[in-house]
C-alpha cells in the first residue's frame, strides 16, 4: 500500500491483492463498490442438557441452534430487494461430544455482507430478530456477539480511479487493459481507509492452471499461489506512487506558474 498526496493535498491512497477467478497477468477493478461490507457473529444458545433417550426432560439445544440456522436462510431470499446484494451465512456449528448426551448449549458462527452499510445493518437488525424469536419458541435462551467494528464496504473513488488509477493499471496489466469486475461479497479491512481517504483497490488475476493448479480461491484447502504474478504486483504498486508523485508535482508547478 502506498499514501501520497493528490490534487488539494489530499492523501490518497492505493492497495492490490490477487484473485483466483481471472487470468493470471490481468488486473481487474471498478469504480464505486468493489469489495462488501462485513459484518460476524456469534450466537450462544443455552438450553438444557439430559440423556439422549428422554429428550422430553430437556431443552435441546441442537434442534433450536438447526431452527435458527434453516431460518436465517430466508433473510437474504425473502426480505431484502433482488437487485441488492446480501449474504448470510453460518460457517460452524458446535454441540456436544456423545451420542447419548443432549447437550446443554449449542454454538454458532457466521458472517453476513452486503455492499452497503445500510443494508449491512438491516441485515444484522434481522438475523437478531429470527435468533431471539426462535430461541424464545423453543424455550432457549441465546447471546449474540458481534465484531467489535464491522468492516465497510471497499469503495473506489470514482474520480481518482477513472481520471488516474485506471490508466495506471493499464499500463501494467499484459493485455493493456483493466478489466472491468463485478464486485465480490470479499471484504476488506482496507475499508476502513477508503471510507476516510480517496483511494483504489485493484484485483491482480493468479488463476493459471499451471502445477499446481492456482485457480484455487483463498481459504480452500488446494489454494496455491503463482508467484509468477508477483512482479506485476510489485510494478503496478512503484507505477501507481511515482506516478503520482509526478502527477502531484506537475500541478505543484502550474499552481506556481
Amino acid at each position: 500500500m502506498f499514501a501520497f498526496n493528490s490534487p488539494n493535498n489530499i492523501p490518497s491512497f492505493h492497495f492490490v491483492t490477487f484473485k483466483q477467478s481471472i487470468p493470471s497477468g490481468t488486473i481487474a477493478s471498478r469504480p464505486g463498490p468493489l469489495l462488501a461490507a462485513c459484518e460476524r457473529f456469534e450466537i450462544l444458545i443455552a438450553g438444557v442438557g439430559g440423556h439422549a433417550a428422554m429428550p422430553h426432560l430437556t431443552i435441546d439445544p441442537v434442534v433450536t441452534a438447526s431452527s435458527i440456522v434453516m431460518n436465517l436462510q430466508t433473510i437474504v431470499s425473502r426480505t431484502v430487494n433482488p437487485l441488492e446484494s446480501g449474504v448470510c451465512s453460518i460457517t460452524a456449528f458446535n454441540a456436544g461430544e456423545a451420542f447419548n448426551i443432549i447437550p446443554a448449549s449449542a454454538l454458532l458462527r457466521g458472517t453476513i455482507r452486503a455492499l452497503s452499510t445500510e443494508t449491512l445493518l438491516s441485515l444484522r437488525d434481522k438475523v437478531d430478530h429470527i435468533v431471539r424469536t426462535t430461541a424464545a419458541v423453543h424455550g432457549c435462551n441465546v447471546t449474540i456477539t458481534y465484531s467489535p467494528d464491522f468492516y465497510p464496504p471497499t469503495v473506489n473513488d470514482p474520480e481518482l480511479y477513472e481520471t488516474f488509477a485506471k490508466d495506471v493499471g493499464a499500463l501494467v496489466a499484459e493485455s493493456g487493459t483493466v478489466m472491468d469486475i463485478e464486485p465480490t461479497m470479499g471484504a476488506e479491512d482496507f475499508s476502513f481507509v477508503a471510507e476516510n481517504v480517496p483511494s483504489t483497490f485493484f484485483l491482480l488475476g493468479q488463476g493459471s492452471g499451471k502445477s499446481p493448479d492456482t485457480n484455487y480461491g483463498l481459504h480452500h484447502p488446494h489454494f496455491a499461489l503463482d508467484e509468477s504474478v508477483l512482479p506485476r504486483g510489485v510494478e503496478l504498486h512503484v507505477n501507481l506512487a511515482l506516478r503520482a508523485l509526478q502527477r502531484l508535482s506537475e500541478e505543484a508547478r502550474t499552481a506556481v506558474a
